[in-house]
């Protein structure tokens, strides 16, 4: 599956369960994607919120984001010139229903969770580049594509907090 034009994609590990518990198979070549760098994040409380963050130009990253423990209300934004510019994809991601996104580079990512304890795992395709990370604030006035994010007092640091809104981004 070629997805570098395409917008982000939900898969789900295929699981081969018995008795003891199951086996999963998170990654395979299915898409054209290759993992330079796994990442994982770990929140203490819901409602944690971390984004929208991306890397510009040739440090733009394409990620594979799954849940490792708790839930994540996953969140793509859409950053490429083009009609889909600002549009926002959502999912539910978490350890029970092993759902993953799949982002294509050009798109900012965000995640709210949902459980205290949560735990999260993104694998890139680039290394990471601290001139060419930005950030856009997660309440900016996206084009929704699926739900929007759940309604709570969001605990967000000071950095995402001050992110430049999308309206006023000039990376378009």
């Amino acid at each position: 599956m070629n997805t570098r034009q395409a917008k982000p994609i939900i898969l789900t590990a295929p699981a081969f369960e018995d008795f003891r518990g199951y086996l999963a198979v998170p990654y395979d070549q299915s898409i054209n994607f290759t993992v330079r760098q796994i990442n994982q994040g770990y929140s203490k409380k819901a409602f944690t919120l971390r984004g929208m963050h991306f890397q510009e130009g040739e440090h733009a990253q394409a990620k594979l984001v799954s849940c490792l423990h708790g839930s994540i209300f996953n969140v793509a934004v859409d950053l490429r010139p083009g009609e889909t510019y600002g549009h926002a994809y959502s999912a539910v991601l978490s350890f029970e229903n092993r759902k993953q996104m799949y982002i294509p580079r050009g798109f900012a990512h965000g995640y709210l969770t949902l459980e205290d304890d949560t735990l999260m795992q993104w694998c890139v395709d680039n290394d990471f580049c601290g001139e060419a990370a930005k950030a856009v604030r997660y309440d900016s006035d996206f084009v929704w594509e699926g739900d929007t994010w759940p309604g709570a007092e969001y605990i967000i640091s000071e950095k995402d907090r001050n992110a430049v809104r999308l309206e006023n981004f000039c990376g378009r």
